[in-house]
């Protein structure tokens, strides 16, 4: 066996294929990226479930099949009411499902290169994605290690899938790079932007970075969300 150390990541995979790697478990992430808890609800094949997850916070769960999912803050108040879809029970080794409460977790799926790595390695950045399957994945939400062992006649090298934050993954980082999207999609980008906001003025409105945001979207000439109960996916 031979041991080959990182060189610098650079990024990662999104296939939804079958999927292949090391870890089971978690089979679903669910994120949120805004500064408030939320409560999430999910109805599903498998029966219903209530997960709180911490402002800034993560959990998981293994919930499977087509469900009904409902968010909600703190007081009670609804946040986005949507259907997601989350595989088989157990899912695949190296699969993972998100669920993104309103897209607002800054993470993406960045691949890592070891040795001489392996083509080019990718580098996808999901804010502002609500739900996403993520497979291949190596390192899901845990540090990639600086080596790995592989067999002594395979390849000189070999790239792997790591889900992590961009940023402190909060939702200004989300924000900022939904903002900073220059690209084919940059409008849709600018609209899953806008959405975080609204989650925010509507359910969080004197988070401090508001003000920030705001001028930043002044700048762009884009409308600053006025709040806006109820379901938030729906608008």
């Amino acid at each position: 066996m031979d041991t080959y150390r990182s060189i610098t990541p650079l990024v990662a995979i999104a296939t939804i294929a079958a999927c292949s790697g090391k870890t089971r478990d978690p089979h679903v992430f669910l994120l949120n990226g805004l500064d408030i808890p939320v409560s999430i609800t999910i109805d599903g094949d498998g029966g219903k479930q209530t997960i709180d997850v911490p402002a800034r916070g993560r959990a998981t769960s293994e919930v499977s099949g087509l469900a009904k999912v409902k968010v909600t803050s703190a007081k009670g108040e609804l946040i986005s009411e949507s259907q997601a879809q989350f595989g088989k029970r157990g899912g695949s080794p190296g699969c993972f499902r998100i669920f993104n409460v309103v897209g607002a977790a800054a993470y993406v799926n960045e691949e890592v290169a070891y040795g001489t790595g392996f083509g080019t390695p990718q580098y996808y950045r999901r804010a502002g994605d609500v739900t996403e399957d993520e497979c291949y994945v190596s390192f899901p939400f845990v540090d990639p290690p600086k080596l790995i062992t592989v067999d002594k006649f395979g390849p000189a090298g070999a790239n792997r899938s790591w889900l992590h934050y961009e940023g402190d993954g909060s939702w200004v980082a989300a924000v900022g790079s939904l903002l900073d999207d220059t690209g084919q999609y940059a409008s849709q980008s600018r609209g899953a932007a806008q959405r975080i906001v609204r989650a925010v003025v509507t359910h969080d409105p004197t988070n401090a970075a508001l003000p920030a945001i705001k001028a930043r979207l002044t700048q762009m000439n884009l409308a600053f969300p006025e709040p806006s109960p109820g379901n938030l996916l729906g608008k």
